[in-house]
């Protein structure tokens, strides 16, 4: 995996991948530095210092599945000993962002939660199908390569504009779908003033594109 820019090559900061997740810088954290009795949950690099990128491509996928995993009743403070469960069943590490999730994972998950060792991983009014169906949806912004690990995340935060995280592409910046345009660039445009119409024009982007990057990078409005 260390020739693998998916898993070696940091793109992004904590703090930064959790704002273009849409996931809260503090869980974030606590998910990749690990709990007070647990260790954490995705695979991250050790940065020299807290501003240098330290989130490759799979922890971003690793962390997008998570989140699912949690909003369908999986408490994440709970599954380190279910992710060695579910490592053990499918012979590799990083089970997480897998295709093997999708096909067996869940029910594993579920299994696991029945017995004395995986109890109060899954909130009680918690079904299977409502997991699996949760699970899915977040799936169906992942892409899989030829082998059992993502090559693409599409980033939902972002939404109705289509911005791609490709991790062979641009650098593995996110990326307006179509243009091919940075999302950093039209932010950073957004920022030092420019009108939102002339850096639409300059990307060749459209306007629900700018007001995206304006949302989620700058946290205001174009």
């Amino acid at each position: 995996m260390d020739e693998d820019v998916r898993f070696s090559q940091p793109l992004m900061t904590m703090a930064d991948a959790g704002r273009h997740l849409g996931i809260p810088q503090q869980t974030f954290h606590r998910w990749a530095q690990g709990y007070e009795r647990a260790g954490p949950l995705l695979h991250v690099v050790a940065p020299d210092s807290i501003r240098q990128a330290s989130v490759p491509f799979i922890a971003l996928a690793e962390a997008w599945v998570l989140a699912g995993l949690r909003r369908a009743g999986v408490r994440p403070q709970r599954i380190r000993p279910a992710l060695k469960k579910l490592q053990e069943e499918f012979g590799h590490e990083y089970v997480l962002a897998s295709s093997s999730l999708a096909t067996d994972g869940i029910s594993v998950l579920w299994d696991f939660s029945k017995t004395e060792a995986g109890a109060g991983l899954i909130e009680g009014s918690t079904g299977q199908t409502v997991i699996r169906e949760i699970v899915m949806d977040y799936l169906e912004y992942v892409g899989f390569d030829s082998d059992i690990y993502p090559n693409w995340l599409i980033l939902k935060t972002f939404e109705p504009a289509k911005v791609v995280l490709d991790p062979y592409r641009s650098s593995g910046q996110p990326i307006f779908d179509g243009t091919g345009a940075k999302v950093a660039n039209v932010a950073a445009m957004l920022k030092a003033g420019e009108n939102p119409a002339v850096v639409a024009e300059e990307h060749g982007v459209g306007e629900d594109a700018v007001r995206a990057a304006a949302r989620v990078l700058l946290g205001r409005a174009a």
